[in-house]
């Protein structure tokens, strides 16, 4: 464990940064004080298992940011909780109130730390393996810039400013690192992960014909996906929105190579037995009957957060807002993402719609259907799942390529092509031809909002780049909790979450 002091407004922060174990099977014996040997670098990174071993413990520490609610992103239009008990962390970004001891926040912080933790060690290291290929040193050197440049991207999406560690050396006074140095390093590690990532794993990393760790055409998406929020605020660069389309269109072009497809049906995404599928681009696997299960193993988000309580005994960490649900256009999709009837004390003969739960909200669907749901009386048959947490889908990949292009080119076919089958799936007309480059992008960034709703804050980080988020707090219903306060879109209040305070 290590602990980095940082400086913000002339108050120390702690930032905790959290080494998972290397061996799965070894977590049970953790706490184990007999001694039997040391594990270090030197005597560690040395054959192709031990890679694999190092690459496992990497996807544990990833896993550990999306196994769980977040609570940073509740800022947006598309989430809100209710105000009391231990939902108030989660209710304080919705209501623009959070401050550096918000408990929720702070895990998502030391999730990515960690990851970072791990990736650097990795990258320092896996060169050693002398007793690997060169194909297999290249694919875990590549696997670790791409998990370090995610990391950093969430990082720095959410909190702006932080500290930018690239080695695993003590520094107690570590700066944070200016906004374009971190996207500087981002793209330099993605860049470097798409050369060195395999079109295809194998073994472990292989499951049910999909690969469950990233590669080249993730790196390229990701890459598509930071070129475009680098093109927004605040760094504006609006030359980069030429680079998202293409690298966006290298992934289009070539979806065969990695064998991504836009499922047919919407629903299908969040069933249990297609939790291995080919829209997946890139996504946190979970198997909770792992012997010695880790926290990294099981996932909470299904299916009890967002759950309704006092019908179906659930946790309530969230539920949608009533003037998104009310925009979101009808269809599969919607269907889909929202839950429509709601058995009362589980009991199927009792059912009752949003407007009439106790809350007064609709409650999202899609995070439900685990193992062990039944679906008979809603009812949870464990409080975690090995449900998918998709990170990146192809879906994703469509539309970054359509407003990129849009607003590099112009609203070409091309463009109204991809965004087209997002909008076919999802019951929709086209969207009218003519549009103009402002309209064509808006129509983009709705969308976005109508596919991934409720989906780890890329609704937040959309309304962030294009500078929307007191716009689309204006629409706030009168049925939500009161904002305390309130974000402004031309001074970019409230844009990034405060900096955690972590003992």
């Amino acid at each position: 464990m290590k602990k980095v002091i940082n400086y913000i407004n002339g108050r120390p922060i702690r930032i905790t940064l959290v080494m998972c174990c290397l061996a799965l099977a070894s977590c049970s014996k953790f706490l184990d004080e007999t001694p039997k040997g040391s594990i270090t670098p030197q005597s560690f990174y040395k054959t192709a298992n031990d890679l694999q071993l190092a690459e496992t413990a990497l996807a544990l520490q990833f896993n550990l940011a999306f196994n769980q609610v977040t609570a940073p992103y509740y800022a947006g239009d598309d989430i809100a909780a209710k105000r009391n008990g231990n939902k108030i962390d989660f209710s304080d970004f919705d209501v623009f109130n959070a401050n550096s001891s918000n408990s929720r926040m702070t895990t998502w912080w030391n999730a990515f730390y960690g990851t970072i933790k791990s990736a650097n060690s990795l990258l320092a290291n896996y060169n050693n393996a002398t007793e690997a290929t060169a194909d297999q040193k290249n694919n875990a050197g590549g696997y670790a810039y791409f998990m370090r440049a995610i990391s950093y991207f969430y990082l720095t999406r959410t909190w702006g400013e932080v500290p930018m560690p690239v080695d695993n050396s003590i520094n107690d006074n570590r700066p944070n690192a200016k906004v374009a140095d971190l996207y500087n390093l981002i793209v330099g590690d993605l860049q470097k992960a798409e050369t060195m990532l395999p079109d295809h794993w194998t073994g472990p990393a292989k499951q049910n014909g999909v690969d469950v760790l990233p590669t080249k055409g993730s790196a390229k998406a990701l890459l598509a996906n930071v070129y475009l929020t680098m093109a927004g605020w605040p760094l504006k660069q609006a030359d980069k929105y030429s680079l998202a389309a293409a690298k966006a269109k290298e992934v289009i072009d070539n979806k065969a190579t990695w064998g991504y497809t836009l499922l047919t049906n919407f629903p299908d995404l969040w069933k249990f037995s297609n939790r291995f599928n080919t829209e997946a681009v890139y996504a946190c696997y979970f198997n909770k009957t792992t012997p010695n299960a880790t926290w990294g193993n099981g996932n909470m988000m299904a299916p009890n957060p967002y759950a309704p309580d006092y019908e179906e005994g659930g946790w309530e960490d969230g539920f949608g807002e009533i003037s998104f649900f009310n925009r979101f256009p009808a269809g599969p999709r919607k269907d889909a993402t929202y839950q429509k009837d709601y058995f009362v004390k589980n009991d199927p003969a009792n059912v009752v719609d949003w407007q009439h739960t106790l809350q007064k909200h609709p409650y999202f669907l899609k995070y439900r259907e685990d193992d062990q749901f039944n679906w008979s009386n809603h009812k949870a048959g464990d409080w975690w799942s090995s449900a998918t947490s998709f990170v990146i889908r192809y879906s994703e990949v469509l539309l970054t390529y359509a407003e990129a292009q849009a607003m590099s080119a112009g609203p070409d076919a091309n463009a109204y092509l991809a965004i087209n089958q997002v909008r076919q799936r999802a019951g929709l007309t086209p969207l009218p031809e003519g549009l103009s480059q402002t309209d064509f992008r808006n129509a983009v960034v709705a969308e976005r909002g109508w596919e991934f709703a409720g989906e780890f804050g890329i609704r937040w980080f959309d309304l962030v780049r294009t500078e929307t988020v007191q716009q689309a707090n204006s629409l706030r219903d009168a049925g939500e909790v009161a904002l305390i306060n309130h974000p402004s879109d031309a001074g970019h209040t409230y844009y990034w979450a405060p900096i955690p305070f972590v003992k």
